[in-house]
């Protein structure tokens, strides 16, 4: 996989693509079986969320777009602009107001996920995934018959890419889940182009540096979470700890029911909900395109007693055929090239192919480039 085995001329195959193995619906399980935790969700007693720190009293960083797209002379501008470089430096996780999406579509865009996850099993399974592809319902990540399992189902939708969007596989219950999601994603993109503008601008690069890296045909996916509520959260998790495989990640979580956690200092801090803010977090491909000034961070996700948890998170990355390597601006002496050169669908494939845990994937592919 190193820079020498990128061809551009190689014939396309679906990247997403892997032998997934299809496990039962969390949710349907929870139904059947609400006091009932199957042992392949169980997790091992070095591993167990309740043997790890409780929750900090720390907060994730929180910056106010309003004020990061003020005129550069003025002085608010410049304090919210040092607030945003010390949260992706120091946090690699934000959270992000005043972003501009108007709370109407916030609320219609969860209006429609939980109408589609309300739909009964066999309107759900309509939206199966197929042939090992990432889009549809049904679980990701699970690539053997042994591992522990996630108390959680997934809606996984490619919401940009001229190459792997597959509408077929978008809901048509509710009947406004294609607009609304369409809608919901143009605005997200804005507010994800405006964030890596402003990254651009802090690590003294050009403004459009990192558009121009995305190349003209982006990827971005939706992936809908929910979590039911599971009779011990202190055995199981939600989404198991890992880094995020994409350049930024945007997360709406649940205002309701808390469960985000990140890793700071080897200690797992709770990422408090704020009404109709977005959690903003680096993922691996930026931590490559910033030479490791920027870094992804671990995070997990955990389940509720009482109430299902529901999130949305958008995943935004360069396109499939675009060369993703260290801004050569962030390589000098006394910062060498951390990260060989390889090409986006490489790491996609690397990424896919493994089970979540912590920040293994980019590690070993770093490994694999050398």
């Amino acid at each position: 996989m190193a820079s020498s085995a990128i061809h551009a001329a190689e014939p396309f195959s679906n990247p997403f693509q892997n032998n997934f193995v299809p496990v039962e619906s969390v949710q349907e399980l929870a139904i059947k079986k609400p006091n009932d935790i199957p042992q392949r969700y169980i997790r091992s007693e070095d591993e167990m969320p309740s043997s790890t720190p409780l929750p900090s009293v720390l907060r994730v960083p929180v910056v106010d777009m309003e004020k990061l797209l003020l005129p550069s002379e003025n002085h608010e501008r410049q304090k919210e602009i040092g607030i945003l470089s010390k949260a992706c430096v120091e946090w690699g996780f934000f959270q992000v107001v005043n972003h501009g999406i108007p709370h109407s579509l916030i609320d219609r865009m969860r209006g429609v996920v939980d109408e589609f996850f309300s739909l009964p099993m066999d309107g759900k399974k309509r939206y199966a995934k197929q042939g090992g592809d990432v889009q549809g319902y049904g679980n990701l990540f699970v690539v053997d018959e042994d591992q522990k399992l996630d108390w959680g189902d997934l809606m996984t939708l490619v919401v940009m890419s001229k190459k792997l969007m597959n509408l077929s596989l978008w809901p048509t219950t509710p009947s406004d889940f294609r607009n609304t999601v369409e809608r919901y994603t143009a605005e997200v993109e804005r507010v994800a182009q405006a964030i890596l503008g402003l990254f651009g601008e802090n690590l003294q690069l050009k403004s459009d540096y990192f558009k121009y890296k995305f190349g003209e045909d982006p990827l971005m996916t939706m992936r809908m979470n929910l979590y039911p509520p599971c009779p011990r959260p202190d055995l199981v998790f939600g989404l198991s700890p890992h880094s995020d495989g994409d350049a930024i990640t945007l997360l709406l979580q649940d205002d309701q029911v808390e469960g985000l956690h990140v890793r700071k200092n080897n200690e797992w801090i709770l990422i408090q909900p704020i009404p109709y803010a977005f959690v903003v977090n680096i993922g691996d491909l930026m931590e490559v395109m910033t030479n490791g000034r920027y870094k992804s961070i671990e995070h997990r996700a955990m389940t509720n007693k009482e109430k299902a948890r529901l999130s949305i998170a958008m995943f935004y990355h360069p396109g499939l055929d675009e060369e993703v390597a260290p801004a050569s601006n962030l390589v000098d002496e006394e910062h060498p090239s951390l990260y060989k050169k390889f090409r986006h669908q490489e790491y996609i494939r690397y990424y896919m192919a493994t089970r979540l845990n912590g920040k293994k994937s980019l590690a070993d592919f770093a490994r694999v480039c050398e």
